[in-house]
């Protein structure tokens, strides 16, 4: 683009007639991503995974309702598997079995450390695969 139409009054004119008339559907739908968003927002800290596997899950969870919907049901599956694996990882529940055992030994926490590995690395392995097609 030539810098002529860099100007400000051009930048103007495109953002009046291309963006102008839907303002007020961005700001209703701004707003309801407020509404929505507010209690996750609120609850996150800056602890640990814990509260980014929060945000990614609530993310995932938004986003497959939508594809179900309007989209890919594979997808859809594919993002409610990965907000399933979430909540396990945030529950510890690989570790449950070595936490009820009596006695506790190191073999038994290494399976489910292995478990627990084997997990986020199935989690991680479907985002890296599939997350750029994950759009309807």
């Amino acid at each position: 683009m030539s810098q002529e139409y860099n100007e400000w009054y051009w930048r103007l004119y495109r953002w009046v007639r291309w963006e102008l008339p839907y303002q007020h559907k961005y700001i209703k739908y701004g707003v309801k991503n407020l509404y929505k968003w507010f209690w996750v927002i609120w609850k996150d800290r800056d602890w640990d995974y814990y509260y980014i596997f929060q945000v990614l899950k609530f993310k995932l969870e938004k986003q497959s309702k939508h594809l179900n919907k309007y989209g890919s049901q594979r997808d859809a599956e594919l993002m409610m598997t990965c907000v399933r694996l979430i909540n396990k990882l945030q529950n510890e529940e690989y570790y449950q079995e070595y936490y009820d055992s009596r006695p506790m030994n190191n073999e038994m926490m290494h399976r489910c450390q292995a478990q627990h590995n084997k997990a986020k690395r199935l989690l991680f392995h479907i985002l890296n695969e599939r997350i750029d097609s994950w759009w309807d």
